[in-house]
């Protein structure tokens, strides 16, 4: 009998989920770690991290009289991915930042303690570090020259409030090191889907059974040169574009009108949790046609699509975001 010997050898420790953190930075200088970077990091919540650096491969045609592959071309480096944030009264705030800009903060008259925060979208978007976090197994990814591309939401339904963050970014760097061993951690204070209003054309709504916005910050990503080693040498910023859809109960015309007559209206998707806030404000949009189908026996809805734009309104504006809670200033 032939005996086999099974040689056993343990592996080494795999990295998990659980473990994993997000961390924030905001550069001073486009592409670079900022001075105070290892004080003044941000350790963010998430649910998913998509974010990472890919290459594209080419398999040359070149011909040296044997059939055996030449070796690889390798191409442009693209530092992307998508992010998935729970939506919150706080933390997301330095979300609406790297999107938009600073905002105009004021204390809030009558309820010491806390502050008003106007986010509007900036003529320069702010850019970012973020950092991927392996702690267990010491094994860090860092993210240069991020900026955020796209943010979208969806209210309505029972399930859990989040936002679809996408990011762009230039350069990726692979570390044993964090970034900041001690980051400051923002208080979560969640805010779910039966927290929220709609409110259109400035009457609330009780029709209305899910709303999507989707801020597309016109991005430019080719931005590829010589001498970049294959990273992006900036993320520059184009036209925002806002659209949407609507789901509402069909009980009239009402809805199908303002797309008929191509009627401008306003839109605002509030979310509260006490004294604690969140305004989504598109004060200018307009409805395309879509009139109901009937799917069965059962009610009938109605779905719209929407696009937000900025033509003459008071706030100056497409998109105006308010929040109202205890952090002194987002700086």
């Amino acid at each position: 009998m032939t005996l086999f010997k099974l040689n056993l050898q343990l592996h080494a420790r795999q990295a998990i989920g659980v473990y994993t953190t997000l961390k924030m930075g905001f550069e001073t200088e486009f592409g670079k770690d900022p001075a105070d970077l290892a004080t003044k990091a941000v350790q963010m919540p998430f649910n998913t991290c998509g974010l990472a650096a890919s290459q594209n491969k080419t398999d040359p045609a070149t011909i040296r009289g044997r059939r055996d592959p030449v070796e690889p071309i390798m191409g442009n480096i693209d530092v992307s991915g998508d992010l998935a944030v729970p939506m919150d009264a706080t933390a997301f705030g330095y979300w609406w930042k790297a999107a938009m800009g600073a905002p105009i903060t004021t204390a809030v008259e009558g309820k010491d303690g806390f502050f008003k925060h106007v986010f509007k979208p900036a003529d320069d978007q702010p850019s970012l570090v973020l950092e991927k976090g392996f702690s267990k197994i010491n094994s860090y990814a860092k993210y240069n020259g991020c900026k955020v591309s796209k943010i979208s939401i969806s209210a309505g339904g029972d399930g859990e409030l989040t936002a679809t963050i996408s990011i762009m970014g230039c350069d990726e760097k692979i570390s044993t090191t964090t970034i900041c061993a001690s980051p400051s951690e923002p208080v979560m204070n969640r805010l779910n889907n039966f927290m929220a209003n709609l409110i259109l054309g400035g009457n609330k709504t009780a029709t209305v059974t899910a709303f999507t916005m989707d801020i597309d910050f016109g991005l430019d990503g080719d931005t590829y040169a010589l001498g970049g080693k294959g990273y992006r040498t900036a993320v520059n910023e184009g036209l925002i574009n806002i659209s949407g859809s609507m789901t509402a109960f069909f009980c009239d015309n009402t809805y199908l009108e303002l797309a008929e007559n191509n009627t401008e209206t306003s839109a605002e998707l509030t979310l509260e949790v006490g004294e604690l806030q969140m305004s989504l404000l598109l004060p200018e949009i307009k409805f395309s046609r879509n009139s109901p189908a009937v799917d069965g026996p059962s009610g009938i809805k109605q779905e719209l699509q929407y696009s937000a734009y900025y033509q003459d309104s008071d706030e100056n504006a497409a998109i105006v975001v308010t929040m109202q809670n205890k952090v002194a200033s987002y700086e």
